[in-house]
């Protein structure tokens, strides 16, 4: 099957489970999510089914390892995070005001917003760098595979609050970075948590705003983004600011040239579409 019929394949697969889903649940951010994370999973084991691929071959191997993989994955997505929003504060265009609460409110509002974002971080990731992003880099490459799936990303967030040109170029660079954890490790466990960081230290470490979003909110103190829309990020936050630009292509660059993500004994065996082309062509280039 040509790659786009086997796209065209998935996208139908996974919108038909999604809408099924979606109609027995309650509406909701985290019941729309789990139905897309549902449809885009279950049709990507339906789309290597057809390449005789075990459904680990998705990048979610069910294993122990998959949990030292989500947490890694989780710390990096927060650091780099963290990087942003600290460069953006010593510029000046990101404080904090108090607000009531108390450490133990903190802590069990931390672990609930860790799970909240969890669904829809992998839901987001079944949906590209699943699927598609194996499909078109075993036709195309795994750097068109990335870039493609890249901009697929931003223009998915073309409707949310507070979006601009430079948001979408940064959510389009966002992906990049997920794509290249992705084509270094062979896991959607560690682009999950890569992705679950990153909102998660924005959405409530800091509390400011996720892609012009705010629905998590951080007892003791609130984030406030100022100075000029290109700098400050302005209502869609962090990442509708330059910094994020440079930062995020500054840790995507390492990555994907340095030596320090590789692929576990799990990914490796589950033998992924892409992955003769990912490990003996753009990981050692």
């Amino acid at each position: 099957m040509r790659l786009g019929w086997r796209l065209l394949a998935f996208i139908f697969i996974a919108a038909a489970l999604g809408i099924v889903l979606a109609a027995f649940t309650p509406g909701g951010l985290t019941a729309g999510a789990l139905a897309l994370l549902v449809g885009s999973t279950v049709a990507g084991w339906c789309m290597l089914a057809l390449d005789g691929r075990q459904p680990a071959a998705l990048g979610f191997h069910l294993s122990l390892p998959a949990v030292g993989e989500l947490a890694k994955g989780t710390a990096l997505g927060v650091a780099v995070g963290l990087v942003v929003v600290g460069v953006m504060a010593a510029l000046g265009v990101v404080s904090w005001t108090g607000q009531e609460g108390s450490a133990v409110a903190w802590v069990r509002g931390a672990a609930g917003a860790l799970g909240f974002l969890l669904i829809p971080a992998a839901a987001e990731e079944a949906l590209l760098r699943g699927y598609p992003l194996q499909a078109v880099g075993e036709a195309w490459g795994a750097l068109v595979a990335v870039v493609v799936t890249s901009v697929i990303f931003g223009l998915l967030h073309l409707a949310n609050p507070g979006v601009g040109v430079l948001a979408i170029a940064n959510i389009a660079v966002a992906g990049l970075l997920l794509g290249v954890i992705y084509v270094r490790t062979l896991s959607l466990w560690w682009a999950t948590g890569a992705h679950l960081g990153w909102n998660w230290a924005h959405g409530y470490l800091v509390d400011v705003p996720v892609s012009g979003l705010e629905v998590i909110d951080a007892p003791l103190y609130e984030g406030v983004t100022s100075g000029p829309p290109w700098l400050g990020g302005g209502g869609f936050g962090p990442e509708g600011s330059l910094v994020s630009t440079v930062v995020v292509l500054g840790a995507t660059a390492a990555l994907w040239w340095g030596p320090w993500l590789k692929p576990g004994e799990e990914a490796l065996k589950s033998e992924p579409l892409m992955m003769d082309d990912i490990h003996t062509k753009a990981v050692e280039a």
